[in-house]
């Protein structure tokens, strides 16, 4: 009969970002359709101008979801049924920007948001640009780990460690590596002079990886 053991192996590492990530969000509230398509339209138009007067191209801003939605709510009249009201349409448009490592540039974009009629939500993310480049040493540093953790335990058993007979890693979305992404709440600027934004240093964002192995034992 052949004794097999499968242990799985981590690694991890830190990375330094070399992307800043700017994501804008920008909600209205209407009583009529129209009146929250005519606010998108306005919105959209207006968000173009503030990436352009921050020097930036227009293909630089792009969309991450757009929608509108009718909202309701629940009341209780005096009979003490509850009635479904109709409150009105919600826009929302979520646009990011990404950039290098720019403190300047993206304070250029903030000041812009300030001097517009806009006052969405803002959020600065810290990113690795391509955490591919990793992968090789993240993969042979959990191969190392499950066959560290399988000899420790084999030594405890008084058997040995044979070769490897199966290997397996799988991530959702078929990654092999997720990067953590550091977030910096931005709030929405409401003042009339601008705001220099200070040259921040971003903490170090953690790869990283597993692999399955199944070690025999002999």
């Amino acid at each position: 009969m052949e004794h097999t053991i499968k242990i799985i192996g981590y690694s991890r590492m830190s990375a330094v970002p070399d992307k800043i990530r700017l994501r804008i969000k920008i909600e209205n509230m209407t009583k009529e359709y129209c009146e929250a398509m005519e606010y998108a339209e306005k919105a959209q138009h207006e968000m173009i101008e503030v990436v352009k007067r921050a020097n930036l191209a227009e293909s630089e801003l792009k969309t991450l979801s757009w929608g509108i939605t009718a909202e309701y709510s629940y009341h209780t009249n005096e009979r003490n049924e509850q009635m479904k009201v109709f409150d009105g349409y919600r826009y929302r448009h979520s646009f990011v920007i990404e950039l290098g490592m720019d403190h300047k540039v993206a304070g250029g974009i903030l000041n812009e948001i300030v001097q517009s009629s806009l006052t969405p939500e803002i959020g600065l993310e810290y990113v690795v640009s391509n955490p591919e480049t990793y992968k090789d040493k993240l993969l042979e540093d959990a191969v190392a780990d499950s066959k560290h953790q399988a000899e420790v335990i084999a030594r405890a058993a008084d058997t040995r460690l044979g070769q490897v007979v199966s290997i397996a890693y799988t991530n959702r979305n078929g990654e092999i590596m997720r990067g953590t992404e550091n977030q910096l709440a931005v709030p929405a600027f409401l003042c009339a002079r601008k705001i220099d934004m200070p040259d921040l240093t971003p903490a170090e964002v953690e790869l990283s990886a597993s692999v399955a192995v199944e070690w025999e034992l002999l």
